[in-house]
This record gives C-alpha cells, structure tokens and sequence, in this order.
C-alpha cells in the first residue's frame, strides 16, 4: 500500500503536473494534500480542479484561510486596498464561486484512515494553527535550513517533537507550511514534512513531496523531488497578468521559485523593519509608502544572481 503526500502547490500548476506524472509512476492508491493548494501561484483554480478529478484527502492551509477571510470581509481593510495585498487581490478574483465554496467545506486537519494500515493525521503547520511551525528538533542541518529561510530565530529552542507526537493517538502525522522537507521518529511514532511542491526553501527549485509506502506493518516516507520547466511558471506569471498586477510581492514570489529561497519572506521581514524605524512597529498592514521604500532599497540582486533559468 502506498500514498503520495504532498503540500504548499501555491497555484503552481507546472510544479504539480510534475509531480502527479512522478507519483502515476509509483502506484499510489491516493495522494494526501496538506493545505496551501492556492494562492500566490497564477493556476489557484486550475491547481484545485486538478487536484479534485484524483483520489485525493484535502485540508484547508492559512492560504485558503485567508481567501475565505477575504471572501466573507473579515479580513483587515488594508487586505482590499493596499500594495502589500496586492497578490492577495489578484488571486482572489482568479477564483469562481464553485471552488470558494469548495475551499469553505475543508477542514482544517483530518485523519486519514485505511483498511490494513494505521491512521495518519494531517495537518498543515501545527496541530494548534493552520500558520503554526513544526521543526525536526533532533535535525541540526535541518534546522539550519530554517534559520536560512528566517523561519527560526537562532536564539529560540525549537518545540519539542516528542511532546507533538505524545499529543496525537495516529502513529504519523504529516504536515506542511515551512516548505522544508524532514522526518523524525520517535517511540515508533513519524512526523515528517513532503516539503513544498511551490518553492520549496532548501535551495533547490525542484518540486517536492513524499510517498508513503505500508511495510512491516509502519509507514515509511521517502523523499523525493521532480524537476519541471520553470519557463513555463515564469509565463504563467507574466501572461495571466499577476507579475504586473501583484507587484513586488509577485516578483519575491517568483524570485523564490526561480532560487529555492524564502526571498518573499525575506522581503516583507524587510518591509517590517523598515515600518518599524518609520514608526509603525505593530502595524497589520504597512503604509503604501513604506512598501514603496522597500521595494526601492531591497536588495533584489542577491537574489537575481542565483536565478535558475529552464528546466
């Protein structure tokens, strides 16, 4: 018995056609989804209707929190009307009403259970919230990969995920969120993270995720990752109209698949650092100004030069 897990597409639909034609390749009886199918990618729709013609066991990530947030206005006002949100807009009124209301009906974690083999919990950050972090404490080169992407503060112990898996009765659980691919076991528990399909924050620019194959009664998870034409996701922003209409935190969002880097993260901790020296150190959503600044003065070239071109 064997499944794919996969996380993070983003709306990226060259990245996973990738990997749906890498898992046809293993005779999975069903693939796992851990939220963040949509946004910041130009094929949010596509990606769910794709992902919705297969066997498939979904969860809601924060990415489609915030498009129902957005929907129903709970957001913040600054989501419908400033530069920072702009990707957010865009996306948004890619979507149609069918896939919304599809988005709504998804939980926010589920467990998926089949005949013969053990339960796996899914989640997409932690089992607290969908925008939690889940880091593989034992796994120091891991962690280093975190700290690179700005995910862990150097000066901050990691969660223990031990007392993670104590918490849960399933013998697996799955997550996603940071894009870094891990595993770690302990008293014969498994927590691990397929990585993201869209921009995985490794350095490497391929697409990643897992399978999981039922052997000696346990599940076993191997990593893999597929390489695909980002030609083709550098069109996709460009003529759907979201790298002109998204702005900078379009650009960052492709710089980060072209890289294997968290640059979108990167740019909006400086976006805040700024809004911080400006005054508005708590703010939500910072001045159109600010951002302006940001865009100007970020250092946009260090990411440039390690762009990935083809496939």
């Amino acid at each position: 018995m064997r499944l794919a897990a996969l996380a993070d597409v983003h709306g990226n639909l060259p990245a996973l056609e990738a990997v749906l034609a890498d898992v046809e390749q293993h005779s999975v009886g069903g693939i796992i989804i851990a939220g963040d199918m949509v946004g910041s990618g130009p094929h949010s729709v596509e990606v769910i209707r794709r992902l919705r013609s297969l066997r498939t066991w979904m969860i809601r990530g924060n990415s489609e929190n915030y498009f129902l947030d957005y929907d129903s206005g709970r957001a913040p006002g600054g989501w419908y009307t400033s530069y920072q949100w702009a990707v957010m807009r865009w996306s948004y009124h890619s979507l149609d009403r069918e896939t919304l209301d599809f988005i709504a009906s998804l939980a926010e974690q589920r467990v998926v259970t089949l005949d013969g083999a053990a339960p796996i919990r899914v989640v997409h950050g932690s089992l607290e919230s969908p925008s939690g972090r889940l880091f593989p404490d034992r796994d120091p080169v891991r962690l280093d990969w975190f700290r690179k992407a700005g995910l862990f503060k150097p000066d901050h112990d990691p969660v223990e995920l031990e007392l993670v898996l104590a918490g849960i009765e399933e013998p697996v659980l799955v997550c996603g969120h940071t894009h870094i691919p891990w595993k770690q076991e302990h008293k014969g528990k498994l927590a691990f993270n397929p990585g993201a399909v869209c921009n995985p924050l490794n350095g490497d620019t391929r697409a990643q995720y897992a399978l999981l194959t039922w052997l000696d009664d346990r599940w076993q998870v191997e990593h893999r990752a597929v390489a695909y034409n980002l030609d083709r996701i550098r069109a996709a922003f460009r003529e759907s109209g979201l790298l002109a209409e998204g702005g900078a935190f379009a650009r960052a969002c492709l710089l980060g698949i072209e890289t294997g880097q968290n640059v979108a993260g990167h740019f909006v901790s400086y976006v805040y650092d700024l809004a911080a020296e400006a005054g508005f150190k708590d703010c939500a959503v910072v001045p159109d100004g600010i951002w302006d600044r940001a865009v100007a003065t970020f250092d946009w070239r260090e990411y440039l030069d390690n762009v990935t071109f083809g496939s």
